[in-house]
């Protein structure tokens, strides 16, 4: 809510035998037309300011009690999963403890498995938008002759050449960014590939697979775990977005009440200039 002091004007009477001043009067009612139109310029954004600040202050509330809950839901889990981890060791002894170096390190060999596939994907689908755009150029070229002779081209032929060229570089730096960060995690699958076969060496498969449901339980607790972390990330970063709508607009519309505020400082210094100038204008008629 923008708020203010209304100006009270006090207006300087000339004595009764005196005619009155119209063209003072028309002089005050166009200032007061002025304010009226900048104030209402300026207060335009208000009732979009307050909508948009009470709409945030309603997220943040609904996301930080989402959140409380999400946090809370995690710690919960979290306990669960520990009691199962230590039910699990009293069932299957130190036998856990020998072979979870082998089981963490198949858990980062699957991931590495599906980022490379990923990677794959993306470096692909870049390689064939590069090829694509490398045969869009070569078509405006020959439809230009360029490059055969020299051409005189016109700005449109200029400008579609440029802008074609520049997207042809800007897809090979897409695509060779792919290819790098392929070559990145193609080196880290191999890395956890070796490791798991080195693993699975100095274990030995009979005890691998005796424990793999324990493995297999403790990877479904780690599995939840994970997914109510990325949900209180998510809600985190959702609150903080809308509390960055909320004090935005409350910035703005405090903006907004220093500029009206201004504006009705000047509107009455203007209007005391011309109470001013018109008892000096009256004063000069009665000496005459």
């Amino acid at each position: 809510e923008v708020r203010g002091t209304h100006c009270h004007i006090v207006v300087l009477r000339p004595p009764e035998s005196s005619p009155p001043h119209f063209g003072a009067m028309e002089g005050a009612a166009e200032c007061d037309s002025q304010l009226a139109a900048v104030e209402k310029e300026l207060t335009a954004p208000v009732s979009g300011l307050l909508e948009a600040m009470n709409r945030a202050s309603t997220e943040v509330n609904t996301l930080e009690r989402q959140l409380a809950e999400a946090q809370d839901r995690y710690k919960r889990l979290l306990d669960q999963w520990s009691q199962q981890y230590e039910v699990l060791r009293a069932t299957y002894g130190s036998c856990i403890d020998r072979v979870r170096p082998y089981f963490d390190a198949a858990q980062t060999f699957n991931a590495a498995s599906r980022k490379v596939q990923a990677v794959v994907r993306e470096f692909s689908a870049a390689a064939s938008v590069h090829a694509q755009a490398k045969s869009d150029l070569k078509s405006i070229e020959e439809s230009l002759a360029y490059g055969a002779h020299k051409v005189n081209l016109n700005p449109d032929q200029q400008d579609s050449l440029s802008k074609a060229t520049v997207y042809v570089l800007k897809c090979q730096q897409d695509r060779d960014r792919k290819e790098q960060e392929y070559a990145r995690c193609l080196g880290d699958f191999k890395d956890a590939q070796e490791s798991v076969e080195s693993w699975r060496s100095q274990i030995g498969d009979g005890l691998i697979q005796s424990t793999i449901p324990c493995f297999r339980e403790l990877q479904k607790h780690q599995e939840v775990l994970a997914t109510e972390q990325k949900r209180i990330h998510s809600l985190s970063d959702r609150a903080k977005l809308a509390k960055q709508v909320y004090h935005t607009s409350i910035r703005e519309l405090d903006r907004i009440n220093v500029a009206v505020h201004n504006a009705r400082n000047e509107y009455r210094e203007k209007k005391a200039q011309q109470q001013q100038q018109q008892q000096e204008e009256y004063q000069q008629l009665q000496q005459q």
